[in-house]
């Protein structure tokens, strides 16, 4: 075996069949057997993962074996009216035996070349904890947020007028509009083409993250909302993914075919993993369910300059008719090593402009938080209690608040 401690890793990317079977083959060794199907599904029929540059992996010049790899898995995220394309850094590993030779770094190297190249806005990923801090990612968005059920909880119905039928490509119109309007009610949500949602329920249905989606349907067979009802995950209750938006009578029915449901498949509970506003955990809630909490997806920001500049338009929504409309005011951003400043004009953003470090400023923060803060995982005063180098001037506070405001915030897959 070549002794990569004094070279470069030499990094490579599929260029035949044998090599996407060979790359998922590891993905299998490393995650478990299920991401076998998984790797080849999203290289081989994935709308837009399917792009063999974007399957990084190291290989041993000797021996040929691969030793790491990871890949970019292309997501639109719809930030108000802006729409960022981001990409995940997915299905990370490293073989054993080859751990702490700076393989994942080598390659995390290619990888930022690639979002470079192509013009992506962030990078996103749903990591272990802490990790992948050292590569400059930070918690940002809701993640695994969910509320447990238990299944006596939910009293039954007679003669329900709403039944639920397990979604056909058919339905792809309906759900796109359905998904849509759930996802508008988000200050952040992913977009789904048509392309994705015929792989959700084409090749996707049969890998480990798939999700069997249900109809809802309201007296006389009109639409009524939506679930996905994942194969897998975190816990051994059956999980509830996805929902579209529903009335309240339509999510009780739902809520009781769920619970339904998770009796006769013999799971224990019911695990709604939604937007913590959604009207199922409401219901839930209102039924005992344990209370909302959640995970986070890691979020780092390639370009934060010309990130701030494309967020343009939510900005000026934010200040439009509230105390701050038709500002004109520069907001300074030191960010310890570098610092911002936001040219406001009219109550536009008329420039981002990039400054030294150090010198009078509005607003102070840390550069990794700077992600959790625009994005609005938690607000100002939550950010500054936990880090005190967080900080806005009190003359500045009200405008950061309006800026920076928490948002409402989750999504749901592409794969």
């Amino acid at each position: 075996m070549s002794d990569l401690s004094d070279t470069r890793p030499a990094i490579r990317w599929p260029q035949s069949g044998e090599d996407v079977e060979r790359l998922a083959a590891f993905h299998g060794t490393i995650h478990g057997p299920g991401l076998v199907d998984m790797s080849l599904a999203l290289m081989r029929e994935h709308p837009h993962a399917a792009r063999p540059e974007n399957w990084l992996f190291v290989e041993d010049a000797g021996s040929g074996q691969i030793d790491a790899g990871l890949c970019l898995i292309p997501w639109m995220i719809r930030y108000g009216d802006v729409t960022l394309r981001a990409g995940e850094m997915g299905i990370v590993g490293t073989a054993e035996g080859q751990r702490g030779r700076g393989l994942i770094r080598a390659l995390n190297a290619q990888f930022d070349a690639l979002l470079r190249a192509d013009g992506y806005d962030i990078s996103i990923i749903q990591g272990i904890p802490y990790f992948y801090r050292q590569f400059g990612y930070e918690y940002a968005l809701p993640l695994e947020s969910w509320c447990r059920v238990e299944l006596h909880s939910i009293p039954p119905a007679e003669g329900e007028t709403y039944h639920m039928r397990v979604a056909v490509a058919a339905d792809i119109p309906a759900l796109m509009r359905l998904y849509d309007e759930a996802g508008a009610q988000l200050d952040v949500s992913a977009l789904r083409d048509e392309a994705t949602w015929r792989f959700l329920l084409g090749p996707g249905a049969q890998i480990e993250t798939a999700g069997e989606c249900w109809m809802l349907e309201g007296p006389g067979g009109a639409p009524a909302g939506y679930l996905r009802v994942m194969a897998a995950g975190f816990g051994d209750g059956l999980i509830c993914g996805e929902a579209s938006l529903m009335r309240a009578d339509a999510a009780l029915a739902a809520l009781r075919w769920l619970t339904r449901l998770a009796g006769e498949r013999g799971k224990p509970y019911l695990r709604l993993n939604l937007p913590q506003g959604h009207i199922l955990n409401q219901l839930a809630t209102r039924h005992g369910a344990s209370p909302w909490r959640a995970y986070a997806w890691q979020i780092r920001l390639i370009d934060p300059p010309a990130l701030l500049r494309r967020l343009a338009p939510v900005f000026e929504g934010r200040l439009a008719g509230g105390p701050f409309a038709g500002l004109t005011r520069d907001l300074a951003i030191d960010m310890y090593r570098s610092a911002l400043t936001l040219r406001f004009a009219g109550g536009r953003l008329a420039s981002v402009e990039t400054e030294a470090p150090g010198g009078p400023h509005d607003l102070r923060v840390p550069p990794q938080l700077l992600a959790p803060l625009l994005f609005g995982w938690r607000s100002l005063d939550e950010l500054s209690y936990a880090y005190p180098d967080l900080y806005a001037s009190d003359e500045a506070r009200l405008l950061v608040e309006a800026l920076f405001p928490p948002t409402e915030a989750f999504l749901y897959g592409i794969y």
